[in-house]
Parts: structure tokens; sequence; C-alpha cells
């Protein structure tokens, strides 16, 4: 099990800084996450400053919908692109799940079969995994919002998944036991705290058995990543007012999960 740290942290912030403030924790993994302030990068530039830094990329999450669609630019297009990089970064696993908002070509299929289809078509890709992930649930909305159809299109097809922890619990479902459902297909998780509808908070600052789950992943001897996923642009969710805090927040969280697997 390898800890990272994705850079989904900030998307006001310059990529620079986002990735200052990571490098300044005692973990030199990442999941870039390419956000508002990475999807425009030049990949040599971003290359020199991954390497200044001393980190490492494990994983790479494709932009949003709300980001690539208005710019005309598909899943499978990212998808690729994401290849390239994690062939550069020499990076194992890509997040994708582009599945919500107006798409910007005419298509017969829906965001549902695209994201499906391409799902299939990428999964036996050599040396990466692409993987889905499961989004908060709602019996409405993309199938990846409702579980049991998660759990059978993923497990027909041998699709790997990136199980988010908060996405799980905001709709009310346990997150040890759906991990025990779906842990044969997950090579990443998207790890943080929920609490009272509010996600992807520091670890140890919500309600979730969050100790038991890392207890849990060490018995499994899980060899996926471990994905810290934390939002200090919403205030709302985790009020972090400076460097300073961040640095300080994503350190209890590393520390939390180190504590808890030894």
């Amino acid at each position: 099990m390898e800890i990272s740290v994705s850079t989904g942290l900030y998307y006001t912030k310059d990529y620079r800084e986002i990735l200052d403030i990571i490098a300044s924790t005692s973990c030199n993994n990442i999941e870039l996450f390419l956000n508002q302030k990475f999807i425009d990068v030049n990949t040599s530039e971003l290359e020199k400053e991954i390497i200044k830094r001393d980190l490492n990329i494990l994983s790479i999450h494709t932009p949003l919908e709300f980001i690539a669609f208005p710019r005309k630019e598909s899943e499978v297009y990212w998808i690729d692109k994401s290849i390239e990089l994690s062939k550069i970064f020499d990076s194992k696993v890509i997040v994708s799940h582009m599945v919500n908002g107006e798409y910007f070509d005419d298509r017969i299929k829906t965001l549902d079969e695209l994201h499906k289809q391409n799902m299939i078509d990428y999964c036996e890709t050599k040396d990466i995994r692409v993987t889905t992930e499961n989004l908060p649930y709602s019996d409405q909305g993309s199938f990846l919002r409702r579980f049991d159809e998660l759990f059978k299109f993923i497990s027909n097809n041998n699709i790997g998944l990136t199980f988010d922890t908060t996405h799980c619990a905001f709709g009310g479902f346990p997150i040890i036991e759906t991990f025990n459902t779906f842990k044969d297909f997950i090579k990443n998780i998207h790890l943080s705290d929920f609490d009272k509808g509010i996600e992807h908070k520091i670890l140890g600052e919500g309600t979730l058995p969050l100790k038991d789950f890392i207890v849990q992943l060490k018995k499994d001897n899980y060899e996926g990543i471990l994905t810290i996923e934390l939002d200090f642009d919403n205030k709302k969710r985790n009020n972090i007012l400076n460097n300073e805090q961040a640095i300080s927040s994503i350190q209890k969280s590393i520390d939390f999960i180190k504590n808890n697997i030894k």
C-alpha cells in the first residue's frame, strides 16, 4: 500500500504552489488531478517541477466534465493523454468518470454508455490500469451512483475501481462493508472523512470509521494506492486559511494513516 496526496486540494492556487504544499509534508507521492490549475501545464514544464520537488506521480485523474466538455475534449481524449503522461511519469493508475453534464458532440449513446465502452476498451491497457470511480449514491443519474449496477458492470467486465470513501458515505453506505464488496477490483482509494453531508474532510475530523477501515486494509494486504483527497478551497468542507494550515492538515492525515497501519 502506497500513500499519496491528490493535487486536487486546490483549484485556485498556482500549480507550483500546490506542489510546494504537498512537498512540504512527509509524503512525496501524488495523484495528479488535472483540474483548472494543471490541465494546461506543459508536460516538460510539469516534469521539471515534479523532479525539482522530488515527487512521484502514482496516479492521474482526468479533468471533470465541466472543464473538458466546453473545450470539446472527450473522455477518450483525456484517457489517451493521461496514458501518455503515465508513460512519462511511470504512474500506474488513471481515474476517469466523465458521466455528467452536456456533451459537445451529437451521439446516439448516453454518457453512461460511452463511459462503459471506454472502460471496457481500456481495461486491458498494458502496465497502466484505467479505473472508474463510485460517485455519491442516488437512484437517479449515472450508474456510478447506484452500487448494485456499478458492481455488476465492473465484475462482469473486470474493470478497475477507484473507491471513494466520502462518496460512499454520502448515500449512507457503510464504507468497510462496501469496500469488502468491491475489493477484488479496487486499485486506488480516495480517502477523506465525512460528517453531516460534508465530503472530503481532513482524516479524523469526521464521523467515518477510518481507523477500522485502515486496519482492514492492512489485514487484507491491500496493495493499491491510498490517495488522500481533501478540498481546501471549499471552506465549508475544511476551514483552511493559509498554506501552513494546509501543510499541517495534510500531515495530520498522513500521520493518521501511518499510526493505524503500524
